[in-house]
């Protein structure tokens, strides 16, 4: 074990040896670390079947799920990196390079990658693999897998990334950018290095001699290789290095096509406070800008939870933590990936029910006939199973009492649930995105909440029942006829458009969505029929109001020109004596009203009033009666397929839900860990000497002081039971009580020493004691003080030269 000495190394690997007596445990070990660490679960007496089926499901899920997010992360930046594909393949070409210059500009982009640091490897190996690529980025490419394995050799781009640690000086960024280069498995590339030539790494002429090869080579190509050199964090880079980086690739420009891609993390200012006025005069600069993390994290959290793409969902606990650290911290995209990887790995790795966590799973699958005795005992104890048997013990009672005795019957019947709740998933996509397509129809700011948070309320259950809902529907309720009906229209419109009811097919008119589909069918066209009808009666009606209009025009004519001559011969006009010219008066104002109704108040009130005046008693008791129909379907849709998804039987299989453990792997408490230290070593040292002796009447371990301790775990007892402000002497005098009585304990004599003064507190003997003396007591308690004032516990005062204050209250 020599070999394996160091001082400097923390861990070591030491291989077993494998001999015929320990082979089988040589295969088992080999086992352990081809699944990963996964093991067998003896809880449920699992089949080593069992277990590797857990690490193929592991394996398959979480691949699914990062190609998804790779596809989520292309398609959002797709504009970006078209137009940064097209930048770089028109840097070169004859209009860009026939315009008269004073000196020939080196292009150069400027990529705004956000402040989330963490994601830029990500984001500019996909720049890095788009350059590569033969054709322009697509949206909603399924072959991104295949794009990002194109060879180098396919494209007239090669690109090198350069990153701040590996570029340390100029000769370093040369090398690395150069080595890149040349590690290119290129046709026909000449690699001067290989050939002997006496050149350093970080030669220029190295690659121009390897760029005229590749010239050679593509001699049938008009146009000559782009390289595309990427500076990743330019923020971090030392400023006189690129300065000498960007004189050098403009300098070479003549004969090497050189283009520079930029990426920061801020503004434009660091770009024109990293590179003088010498630089930034050779660079012809464009701007590009990348999707903020906030924007990815939604479409990433849509894309895999929202529309169900994957089958390991995320309780609402665990999901708010993930967003929550996402939002705190760094912004990182990757750092949620990373925790999302975590949550995948615990399900599958200790839950022994995740071998029916998957999206094909039938009657027929081989997870079925793995199922021991402890699997059908934690299925019963599912508290969603229990409450389904308890729901079936009045409707069906056979079949309760078959779940709960019949392991077979109950392994047939897992299947159809799992069924159920891919069925949900499948309805709750549907009807979400229509609840967003709702809310978006009106520029209210206050409707204005993102997919995020509503997914949020739906998985708590608050969603269908919440004031949001019911203030979407109270302002449909009061949409006018026209929008009313093309809002039906475009309800109908976009519940066909949707994937379940695409299909012609017998069976999918069968479904539950199907159904949905007739009834917005049969609203539409009642609506619709209602409509054409009350059209016709108010063509009709508008047309007799208007002749009626016209003969009481022509009769109010004449009575006002018979009694002119009448009026004219007094100041004050003749009161109206008979009934039947108040009432003439009285449906005159009525029809001018009605008349100017176009040119006159153009309120919400008015116009409601309007139409419901122009609509006939029948009808408009017949559109009331579809306006409620509507509002009562709506209300059924959300609360149906928005309910919380606790209420189907057997979710826990398909949602993770265990926050607690999440919140330790990636949510360090450092003061608990320390007071943990200082107040019960033997947690973490897990020796005997911490351990209280045989026969000692004690509460708590922590609470009693042992001298076999370490010194500043001695200081942090004491510490805990002082005040705001400690005095350093007493402190000590303690310190030395406790080492004193450690010796006492080990040696059968005891010497007392009276004190001198009675108000004075008995000072500790050190000089008797072979090997202790009060120089060494002190020595260790400076340093055990220095400890505690180095972790944060303690701080000098200028109070009292004497005393220390004391920082920290509360034992965690």
């Amino acid at each position: 074990m020599d070999e394996y000495d160091s001082l400097t190394d923390a861990v070591f690997f030491v291989p077993p040896s494998i001999n015929a007596k320990g082979k089988g445990r040589a295969n088992q070990q080999s086992s352990h670390f081809r699944l990963d660490g996964f093991q067998q679960l003896k809880d449920v007496k699992e089949k080593w079947e069992g277990t590797e089926l857990r690490h193929e499901l592991f394996k398959k899920e979480w691949d699914d799920i990062s190609l998804r997010i790779e596809e989520v992360m292309l398609n959002m930046n797709t504009i970006a990196l078209s137009a940064i594909y097209n930048f770089v393949q028109s840097a070169y070409t004859p209009e860009a390079t026939r315009a008269i210059k004073p000196i020939q500009e080196l292009p150069a982009g400027i990529v705004f990658a956000g402040i989330n640091v963490p994601d830029h490897d990500l984001l500019f190996q996909q720049i890095a693999n788009t350059l590569s690529s033969p054709t322009p980025p697509k949206a909603h490419t399924d072959d991104m897998k295949a794009e990002s394995t194109i060879s180098a050799a396919s494209s007239s781009n090669y690109v090198a990334i350069l990153q701040s640690k590996d570029c340390f000086h100029l000769k370093s960024a040369l090398k690395s950018m150069i080595e890149q280069f040349l590690s290119l498995e290129i046709e026909g590339a000449v690699n001067p290095f290989e050939e002997g030539a006496r050149l350093q790494h970080y030669d220029m002429i190295a690659l121009e001699r390897w760029y005229r090869s590749i010239c050679k080579q593509l001699e049938e190509q008009q146009k000559k290789p782009t390289l595309v050199v990427i500076i990743q964090d330019f923020e971090s880079f030392d400023h006189d290095t690129l300065q000498d980086l960007v004189t050098i690739c403009s300098n070479y420009q003549d004969r090497i096509q050189f283009v520079l891609l930029m990426g920061l993390a801020t503004s434009m200012d660091a770009l024109h406070q990293g590179l003088p006025k010498s630089a930034l005069s050779l660079l012809q600069t464009r701007k590009f800008q990348m999707q903020q993390s906030n924007e990815c994290l939604t479409a990433i959290v849509e894309d895999l939870f929202i529309h169900a793409n994957v089958g390991l969902m995320v309780g609402p606990l665990p999901l708010k933590q993930l967003i929550d650290q996402f939002m705190h911290y760094n912004f990182s995209v990757g750092g949620f990936v990373s925790n999302l990887k975590y949550i995948v790995m615990h399900h599958y790795y200790a839950n022994p029910l995740s071998i029916l966590c998957d999206r094909s799973l039938s009657p027929e699958s081989p997870a079925l006939d793995l199922l021991e005795e402890g699997h059908f005992d934690h299925l019963r104890m599912l508290p969603s199973f229990q409450r389904y048997v308890e729901s079936k013990v009045e409707s069906d009672p056979q079949l309760a009492e078959m779940l709960i005795l019949d392991n077979e019957f109950l392994a047939q019947h897992v299947p159809e649930l799992a069924e159920d709740i891919r069925e949900y998933h499948r309805n709750f996509s549907i009807v979400f995105d229509f609840l967003w397509w709702v809310q978006s129809r009106f520029s209210i700011s206050i409707l204005k909440k993102s997919k995020r948070v509503l997914y949020f309320m739906a998985l708590d259950g608050a969603l269908a029942e919440s004031s949001h809902v019911t203030f979407l529907l109270s302002l449909i309720r009061k949409m006018n006829s026209n929008d009313m009906m093309l809002f039906v229209e475009e309800w109908l419109q976009y519940f066909r458009n949707s994937e379940i009811c695409q299909s012609d097919s017998a069976s999918d008119l069968d479904g539950i969505m199907a159904q949905e589909l007739l009834t917005v069918q049969s609203i539409r066209d009642r609506m619709a029929a209602l409509l054409d009808v009350v059209s016709e009666d108010s063509v009709t009606s508008s047309s007799e109001i208007e002749d009626n209009d016209k003969e009481e025009d022509d009769e109010s004519q004449i009575k006002v020109a018979q009694s002119g001559n009448e009026a004219s011969s007094s100041l004050v006009p003749a009161p109206l004596s008979s009934s039947n010219s108040f009432t003439f008066v009285k449906k005159r104002k009525l029809v001018s009203v009605n008349a100017n109704d176009t040119e006159g108040r153009q309120t919400r009130i008015a116009k409601k009033t309007r139409e419901t005046a122009r609509m006939p008693k029948g009808a408009l008791g017949a559109y009331t009666l579809l306006v409620k129909e509507i509002d009562e379907t709506l209300a059924r849709l959300f609360k149906t397929y928005l309910a919380c998804h606790t209420k189907l039987p057997l979710y826990e299989i398909f949602y993770y839900s265990q926050v607690t453990i999440q919140q330790k792997a990636f949510l360090p408490q450092p003061r608990a860990s320390v007071q943990t230290a200082l107040g019960q070593p033997e947690q973490y040292l897990n020796c005997n000497c911490c351990h209280p002796p045989q026969g000692a009447h004690t509460t708590s371990l922590a609470d009693m002081v042992l001298p076999t301790q370490h010194d500043t775990c001695i200081l942090y007892k004491l510490y805990v039971e002082c005040g705001r402000m400690i005095n350093m002497y007493d402190w000590f005098s303690a310190f030395g009580m406790i080492l004193e009585r450690g010796l006492e304990s080990t040696s059968p004599k005891e010497v007392k020493r009276p004190s001198k003064k009675k108000g004075r507190q008995q000072e500790p003997d050190f000089e008797r004691k072979g090997g202790l003396d009060q120089k060494e007591v002190q020595a260790r308690f400076i340093s055990g003080v220095a400890e505690l004032q180095f972790m944060g516990f303690i701080k000098p005062t200028n109070r009292k030269t004497d005393h220390v204050q004391r920082l920290t209250w509360g034992n965690i």
